[in-house]
Order: C-alpha cells, then sequence, then structure tokens
C-alpha cells in the first residue's frame, strides 16, 4: 500500500476510534443535544491526550467568543481567561483556521502578554487549539490544556485534529434550530458570568465619563493590577467595594 493509501486508512481509522471515545464518555446530568455531545467530545480528547482539561469556544471572526462546553469547571474558567485578555491562542486559530500549539507559555508571553499572565498564575503550563471548521466557515476552536509543559507528540496531535472533525461534524449535522436552542443553553453559563462584567462596565462608563470600549480597557488593566480575575473585580465594582473614581487616572485600586 503506498504511503499516501497507508496514510488515508489511518486517518480513518483514527476517525472511528474518535467518534467511539466521544459516544463513550459522559456528559453532565441535565445536559443534552449539541451542548452535552461537546463536553462528550472535550472530555474524550482530555482523556486521549492524557491533559487537564479542554473547552469548545464558538468564536465569531469579529472576536466574539463565548465558550459552550468544558470538559470540567476549571476548564471553563480558564477557557473565559481570552475574553479577560482580550486576546490569546483561540483567536488566532480561528483567524487562520490552523491549530495553535503552545508547549511552554511561558516562551509566549510577548505574543499574548496578557493572556499568558492570567494563565500562568492559574497553573496552565501549555495550550493546544485546534479549529473547528468546515472549509471557509468556521464554528470555533477545541482547547486543550496542559499543566505541564511539552509538545503534543504527533499521534497525539493527529488525535485531536480527529476529535476536532467530531465536533465540526456536530456542529454541520445537527438541527438548526435545535442545535442554536442547545448552544444557548450552553453559553448560558458562560453569559451569566459575563452579564455581571457587562453590568460594571456600565457603571465604570458612567463614573468616568468614558465610552463602554474603554471602560473594560481599564477594568481589565486594573484586574492584572490587582491579581484578581476580570469577574471578581467586576463584582466589586457591583458591590460597591471598588470605586472607579480610585483609578480614574490609571492610580490606585481601592474602594
Amino acid at each position: 500500500m503506498s504511503d499516501t493509501g497507508s496514510s488515508a486508512v489511518g486517518g480513518e481509522q483514527r476517525g472511528v476510534r474518535a467518534r467511539i471515545a466521544v459516544a463513550a464518555a459522559t456528559a453532565d446530568p441535565g445536559l443534552d443535544g449539541l451542548t452535552a455531545a461537546l463536553q462528550r467530545v472535550c472530555r474524550a480528547t482530555a482523556g486521549a491526550l492524557g491533559h487537564r482539561g479542554a473547552a469548545v469556544h464558538v468564536v465569531t471572526r469579529t472576536g466574539t467568543d463565548s465558550v459552550v462546553a468544558a470538559s470540567d469547571e476549571r476548564s471553563r474558567e480558564l477557557a473565559e481567561l481570552p475574553f479577560a485578555a482580550n486576546e490569546g491562542p483561540c483567536f488566532d486559530a480561528v483567524r487562520t483556521r490552523r491549530p495553535i500549539l503552545v508547549a511552554n507559555l511561558a516562551q509566549a508571553r510577548d505574543r499574548w502578554p496578557g493572556f499568558v499572565d492570567l494563565a500562568w498564575t492559574r497553573g496552565l503550563r501549555g495550550v493546544f487549539v485546534f479549529p473547528i471548521h468546515e472549509g471557509a466557515v468556521s464554528f470555533g476552536v477545541l482547547e486543550v490544556y496542559a499543566d505541564r509543559t511539552g509538545p503534543l507528540t504527533v499521534d497525539q496531535q493527529a488525535t485531536a485534529v480527529a476529535l476536532a472533525r467530531v465536533a465540526t461534524e456536530l456542529f454541520i449535522d445537527g438541527n438548526s434550530a435545535l442545535a442554536a436552542a442547545d448552544l444557548e443553553r450552553g453559553i448560558g453559563a458562560s453569559m451569566v458570568d459575563r452579564a455581571r462584567i457587562y453590568q460594571a462596565q456600565g457603571m465604570v462608563m458612567v463614573d468616568l465619563g468614558i465610552t463602554l470600549a474603554e471602560a473594560l480597557a481599564r477594568m481589565r488593566a486594573r484586574a492584572f493590577t490587582l491579581d484578581i480575575t476580570l469577574l471578581g473585580l467586576a463584582d466589586q465594582v457591583i458591590a460597591g467595594s471598588l470605586s472607579a473614581e480610585s483609578w480614574r487616572d490609571g492610580e490606585g485600586g481601592g474602594a
């Protein structure tokens, strides 16, 4: 058999194994449809690669990002970091429609400084992002989290690509109306937290007399300075324990 033929057979077998792994994985009680299937993809991916966890983002070309499924709660929290930092490998993977493999986050600080700082302090050491797309149509990414540095093997990369393909097929094959409803439920957990961020963003905008975009940028900078999450800062602003007035000119961080 030619190398090309052998490669095709190997890819087909890997795809079959990926589908079996996803079918064997379990989803949280209460989840169903597309959201449950994507969580099974995340859990199958983490298990197959032997890494900490995984998540699926829906990311638009404009950079709008929502976390729709994660293997566990910590992975969901890690998946929110690109939104908090306004940068990260998931956005690059969507833009290029190519995998972004970061074996050592410390070496990617120049590329995504805000994201790396947030991720590193939370124990993330490597991140591997695989696009979920069909041709020029991009649905999002499958993101894998490592708590140790080191590259994926060639076999691990191929396995992750096969699992991302399963996710792609789930997006393509699902009934559009039902799939949209499922995704709304999956996005819900992400949006509950972000609603608090947006509420605080509006308060900062009013307090400082700046635009919404500037308010979010100020919040991200202040959260980084105080070494707290963006959500944590938002909750303090809403509660009144942290006043935007105290950092009107970029100074101070107390109430």
